[in-house]
């Protein structure tokens, strides 16, 4: 049976479904002068000297553990359990005297639990991961944050060649799924006048006959959207074009790189970013690395005896320094990357991160020739009360075989509704669906939970 998800809190909840009021309370002046003012700010600070960041590090980082371990139920009874006091701690090499927590635990602590109780949440929307990892976690966006991300976005557009008076495509990977940033009034007419949106749900050819067209400059999409594109371009032998090609939310791999540059005659610029704590990092212009985003997030790297050097890879873990609503603080992202102690030819003072090792997922090709978004197929599975993670492949002969690993007691009756679901979403093509204890290389930072032999690479 599918369930709805349901958010626990009530008082959250319902404000799911008032999307149309939020937009009375956002792009006033004071948001319009907030927009302008952060915006200048993060012009100057990128800059700024490496010290400079780190003093504005300590200062946003004791703001936040106050204002966590005072309002939300969560980090106050984490935090009491492990007897510290995160009060105490004022600069960023005090952190590891905070415990870590992973998506598991934020999806097993009520979301009521993880909201500050000062916050209005009728100003909120909240907001979820896209289960690419896992069943998804939910957050609350407000409208500073929301606001913030926007803009940190737009430098890192901008830095990469992004110009808004380019034509500008962006692909949105789930259709009809709102977002706060888009009732931000002055923002959102921006985007209106520059910039087109396209669904991932829809069929590709109409993208490509889009494009075609309307000769976009700069395309923005996830790396899975791009290998599909590419495969689709070539095999119906259409030649497309773009300057700047922006991609985020998923690994860029080398090999890919490549692929799209050339085939698309375009520069490509990688943005690492994330549901839960925002743009973590944004590729340079001058292709070294990727800056850290250090005015908004403090990235550790970490093995398990603690940080790692310079030079070795780490596990990525991030405090949102601006999240109010749901606090990020020493969250597991997954991911692996290396830090650097370069100073950048492009003489920013933002530090540098590289060989970033994170999500990979592919289109599904369907047998009547159509392309499905993985989002659209991990958001039909992780819907599915008792599905815990899955590992869909698509082999070479275009059949499809899916592993469901799953606790719970009704094995029969998740396996019906995951039957449902598949062919909701791939009609009759070759299917086999199996009950897994374990599936392979499901902890691992490059994990796929979506697999094509014929559209992945």
């Amino acid at each position: 049976m599918l369930s709805q998800n349901p958010l626990v809190d009530a008082r959250v909840g319902v404000h799911i479904l008032l999307g149309s009021e939020v937009n009375a309370i956002l792009g006033g002046p004071r948001m319009i002068l907030r927009i302008l003012r952060n915006w200048a700010q993060l012009e100057r600070s990128q800059w700024w000297s490496r010290e400079a960041l780190v003093e504005n590090q300590n200062r946003k980082l004791t703001e936040i553990l106050c204002y966590a371990y005072q309002n939300v139920p969560f980090y106050r009874r984490l935090y009491d359990s492990a007897q510290v006091d995160p009060t105490g701690i004022s600069s960023c090499k005090e952190i590891n005297r905070l415990p870590i927590i992973t998506r598991q635990r934020l999806r097993d602590t009520p979301l009521q639990n993880r909201t500050a109780a000062n916050v209005d949440v009728r100003k909120c929307m909240p907001n979820s991961t896209s289960g690419s990892t896992g069943p998804p976690v939910t957050i609350l966006d407000d409208p500073r944050f929301a606001a913030d991300q926007e803009i940190a976005h737009l430098r890192a557009y901008m830095a990469g060649g992004v110009k808004p008076w380019r034509r500008i495509c962006k692909v949105e990977t789930t259709a009809n799924r709102p977002r706060l940033a888009d009732k931000l009034g002055l923002w959102n007419a921006i985007e209106d006048r520059f910039l087109r949106r396209v669904w991932g749900t829809d069929d590709i050819h109409d993208h490509m006959k889009f494009y075609s067209a309307w000769k976009p400059e700069v395309l923005i999409a996830p790396t899975s959207y791009y290998k599909a594109l590419l495969w689709f371009s070539e095999q119906d032998h259409v030649d497309l074009s773009f300057k700047v090609l922006v991609s985020g939310g998923e690994l860029l791999d080398d090999i890919t790189r490549k692929r799209i540059r050339d085939s698309f005659r375009a520069d490509v610029v990688d943005i690492y970013d994330m549901t839960e704590a925002g743009i973590l990092s944004w590729e340079c212009p001058a292709h070294r690395g990727y800056h850290i985003n250090a005015e908004s997030v403090l990235v550790e790297f970490l093995n398990d005896e603690g940080p790692v050097a310079a030079g070795e890879a780490g596990k990525v873990y991030v405090t949102s320094l601006d999240r109010r609503p749901t606090p990020i603080i020493r969250y597991f992202t997954g991911d692996v990357a290396t830090p650097t102690d370069d100073e950048c030819p492009c003489g920013r003072g933002l530090p540098l991160m590289e060989n970033i090792q994170g999500r990979i997922v592919d289109f599904i090709l369907t047998d009547d020739g159509r392309y499905l978004s993985p989002y659209v197929v991990i958001l039909g599975l992780v819907k599915i009360q008792g599905v815990e993670n899955f590992k869909l492949t698509q082999k070479n002969d275009s059949s499809l075989d899916l592993q469901i690993r799953t606790s719970s007691e009704g094995r029969d009756e998740v396996l019906r509704a995951v039957h449902v679901c598949c062919r909701e979403l791939f009609g009759n093509m070759p299917l086999s669906i199996r009950l897994v204890e374990e599936i392979q290389g499901e902890h691992k930072p490059k994990f796929r939970p979506v697999e094509s032999h014929l559209t992945g690479s």
